[in-house]
């Protein structure tokens, strides 16, 4: 009993050690490479805002010595000096790309701006509650973040002091638009956040975060806050994150509705800009790590375990089958005599019913070919009634004319009219020929452009009734294939008829019958392709697949068996019938058929295509 559960017991063992210790390795791994990833584009991001902010940290120093603004702040009421530092500030701005350049006088109000000749104006407003301002205004230089109180948008301040005689006479002011620093902070798993020394994010990946603290501020800090205006009216809201936001990495998660998820969190606190940032990851991409490798360990060991209980159920089958082969050995010579006779009725039977079979389908073959015949009825009636009305005037005309004597008319009527007889005849005969029964047994080697040429005589009638016009059959085209030269022009004459029904809403009905040799490469038989191209609307993706299923139709009065008895024709003969899309913008069936080595051609050839003429192309 134990001998037989060793071997799973053993398995179970393994996968719960590989379970326990790999999956503790795994994740390890997993977190490991989480916060190197972490690591990684804190540096980036670092260097990116370090680079950033570096860009206009001396430009505000450099246009404190420039004599426009000195001149300005000298003559405030001065249009003219005035008009020309807005111009010499918007032309600044434009160059170095910031959002704003303006200048305070020493009570902090905008005398002169970058952005004077718009809406948005900083003209005589007063920032004299902006930090940059009371730092700069008492010789400091300044860099600050705040939501702008005229634009309403986030910026980073740089401002410096504009002295004269060693005096302060104001202050000029830098601001820069921070979307340019968060376009390149996108990542399609993570979060990235800049928070200022009260944890209040003002850049992140995330805007539903924004003006947002990461953990609830105390009642000094929001009076704080307020008093300053760093970030205007707006409400600041608290994500309640709970874990060591402080430490380089850690775990921490939170309950708002903006988050509800638990985050692996790495930060770094950048010194000159006086702000921390962060990248949020949720803990769930280290969880389906862990759970990616438990379910591939699982399916590893499931396929051992089934492997080795098939491998023994399969040794117990071979004993099983052994023994009662070993049974089945010495009752089998007992029976044989019987069973033979059993065997010998059966074969019979089975070669009776495959006899019935083939007629049966010989039969069907044959009722679809007078269905042919029949929709063509209509139009084969009127191709006999005309040379019908012509031979009845001919001949009351000849009667006339040898009444007067007139021998030489009376011998052009007879001439017509044993014309329009050899007519009749042709199509009686191409009638007879065509419903003749046929076996499918009966293969022969035909060239194909006869019964082409055949196929198409026998559609004339319908071809002229519809208006459908019909491209010209080369003159020559030696290819030979084995077939029975009836069920083939039945073929033919279906796609035809189907082709002719297709276009019955066309006003310009096109129809072309094509002729294709494709050589192959791995097989020594090239193939010969017999395309039916028309004008009509074609097929549907979804429905040109099922046109050779017996009783599919889409006609009213259909049977749906044309073209499932032409498949098993084109069979029969180791060919196909597939279907496809007409350059014209139709429908197109094509048959596929082996070529005919020139070996085979002249002990195969049907015996009527031996002295077969070939008949002359009429056009429809």
């Amino acid at each position: 009993m134990f001998q037989a559960f060793r071997i799973p017991i053993l398995l179970m063992a393994i996968y719960s050690l590989l379970m326990v210790f790999g999956g503790h390795w795994v994740w390890s791994t997993s977190h490991e490479s989480l916060l190197n990833d972490h690591q990684s584009k804190l540096d980036r991001f670092s260097v990116h805002i370090s680079s950033q902010l570096d860009k206009f940290a001396h430009i505000p120093e450099l246009l404190s010595k420039d004599k426009e603004l000195v001149d300005a702040l000298h003559s405030p009421s001065n249009s003219a000096q005035i008009e020309l530092t807005n111009r010499y500030l918007e032309h600044v701005n434009s160059v170095i790309q910031a959002s704003d350049t303006y200048l305070l006088d020493s009570i902090g109000t905008t005398i002169a701006a970058s952005n004077w000749n718009l809406p948005r104006s900083f003209i005589r407003r007063n920032f004299a509650f902006r930090p940059y301002f009371q730092e700069a205004i008492l010789g400091n230089e300044n860099q600050y973040f705040a939501l702008g109180s005229t634009s309403g948008k986030r910026g980073y301040y740089y401002s410096y002091p504009v002295s004269y005689a060693a005096e302060i006479i104001g202050v000029i002011v830098v601001k820069m638009d921070l979307s340019l620093i968060e376009a390149s902070w996108k990542g399609k798993q993570s979060f990235f956040v800049a928070d200022d020394k009260d944890q209040i994010v003002f850049m992140s990946s995330n805007p539903e975060w924004l003006f947002k603290s990461l953990q609830p501020l105390s009642q000094a800090q929001q009076a704080r806050i307020q008093e300053s205006r760093q970030y205007l009216d707006t409400k600041i809201e608290s994500l309640h994150f709970s874990g060591d936001l402080e430490s380089a990495t850690s775990n921490i998660e939170s309950p708002h509705k903006l988050v509800q998820e638990q985050f692996f969190s790495s930060s770094r606190f950048l010194a000159e800009p006086k702000l921390t940032i962060r990248v949020f990851s949720p803990t769930h991409l280290v969880w389906w790590d862990l759970v990616a490798y438990l379910v591939v360990l699982s399916l590893i060991f499931a396929i051992i375990y089934l492997t080795m209980q098939l491998n023994h159920h399969r040794q117990q089958r071979r004993a099983q089958i052994d023994r009662l082969q070993s049974e089945a050995k010495q009752k089998l010579e007992f029976q044989v005599l019987e069973r033979t006779s059993e065997l010998h009725v059966e074969i019979k039977h089975r070669i009776e019913t495959e006899h019935v079979l083939r007629q049966t389908q010989d039969e069907l073959i044959q009722a679809a070919k007078l269905a042919v015949l029949g929709q063509m009825s209509a139009s084969i009636s009127h191709e006999l009634n005309n040379p019908l009305a012509a031979i009845r005037s001919y001949a009351d005309n000849g009667r006339l004319f040898l009444a007067k004597e007139k021998t030489d008319r009376v011998d052009d009527n007879l001439s017509r009219i044993s014309a329009l007889t050899d007519r009749m005849a042709k199509i009686s005969h191409q009638l007879r020929s065509f419903a003749k029964k046929s076996t499918a047994e009966e293969l022969h080697t035909l060239q194909i452009l006869p019964v082409l040429h055949s196929s198409r005589e026998l559609m004339k009638p319908q071809l002229k009734s519809e208006r459908v016009k019909v491209n010209e059959l080369p003159e020559t085209f030696d290819a030979c294939v084995l077939a029975n030269a009836i069920q083939l022009e039945q073929v033919i004459i279906n796609l035809l008829t189907n082709a002719i029904q297709a276009m019955e809403q066309q006003s310009d009905k096109q129809l072309a019958i094509l002729l294709e040799v494709r050589e192959s490469d791995h097989q020594q038989t090239s193939t010969l392709l017999i395309h039916v191209d028309d004008n009509g609307p074609g097929f549907t993706s979804s429905s040109s697949g099922d046109f050779f299923e017996p009783f599919h139709t889409t006609k009213k009065n259909g049977l749906g068996l044309g073209l499932s008895i032409s498949q098993q024709i084109i069979s029969g003969i180791n060919g196909k019938l597939v279907t496809g899309h007409s350059p014209q913008g139709g429908a197109r069936f094509s048959i596929e058929l082996p070529l005919v080595e020139q070996e085979q051609k002249e002990k195969n050839q049907h015996p009527n295509q031996k002295q077969q003429t070939e008949i002359k192309p009429l056009a429809s």
